[in-house]
């Protein structure tokens, strides 16, 4: 059985490695990226279950890279906005994004979306 992955697109270097350990302690093989442009270049060559994605990233416009990032990813793989900004829920929406995290956010909120992620084989989440 192969594990699930994840991949974790955020240019903060402390918050990228402690949400990739968390999850390699779940068993996901956790992938990482600093920057959008590096991200599509995973998502080129893994397949993913998760996208974690921050809002704000340096050198492309937050619509654009969601908009990329979810052309990128495999058919059934989740996308999901993390961000510290105002109202993340509206934001997500903004993007068409029904998944979001607003930044702090706790172990166990993590947890359970990666949980669920993974989990789901199906390939219908958007």
């Amino acid at each position: 059985m192969t594990r699930a992955a994840a991949l974790v697109i955020d240019d903060d270097d402390t918050y990228r490695e402690l949400v990739c350990l968390l999850m390699e302690d779940m068993g996901v093989t956790a992938l990482q990226a600093a920057t959008c442009r590096a991200g599509l270049e995973v998502l080129a060559r893994e397949r993913v279950r998760l996208v974690l994605v921050d809002y704000f990233m340096p050198g492309m416009e937050p619509a654009r890279c969601i908009a990329e990032v979810r052309r990128a990813a495999p058919p059934g793989a989740w996308v999901v906005l993390v961000t510290a900004a105002e109202d993340p829920q509206a934001r997500a929406e903004a993007v068409g994004l029904p998944r979001w995290l607003a930044k702090p956010f706790g172990v166990q909120e993590l947890l359970d979306l990666v949980r669920e992620a993974v989990a789901d084989d199906d390939g219908a989440s958007p």
